[in-house]
């Protein structure tokens, strides 16, 4: 499963992976935050995302161009984010899960 919202004002992309509802965020970067529940991903929101996609892609990614934007996900080992747009294709990899020390039991 994977729904993708954009929205243009903002120029955030965020890519559901996962029905279920996020109990904490993580910043990966200044562009990519990763929303989690139990330590695995549940959806990636990218910031400036037209910036951000624009070097993924080696290319000038407008905001108008990412209403055609599509992502499939593949999540077996890593969360493999493959977008492709005007024919052309272009991978995000991030891990499929993440351990916080803060949220951690022993």
């Amino acid at each position: 499963m994977s729904l993708i919202e954009y929205d243009v004002e903002s120029d955030a992309l965020y890519i559901s992976v996962s029905r279920k509802k996020a109990f904490y965020s993580l910043e990966l970067s200044p562009y990519i935050i990763v929303d989690l529940a139990d330590s695995n991903a549940v959806g990636v929101e990218f910031l400036n995302a037209s910036k951000f996609l624009s070097e993924v892609f080696h290319a000038n990614i407008s905001k108008n161009d990412l209403k055609k934007l599509h992502c499939r996900v593949n999540d077996e080992k890593s969360l493999n984010l493959n977008f492709e747009l005007n024919n052309e294709k272009a991978s995000v990899i991030l891990p499929k899960s993440y351990e916080s020390p803060i949220l951690s039991v022993n």
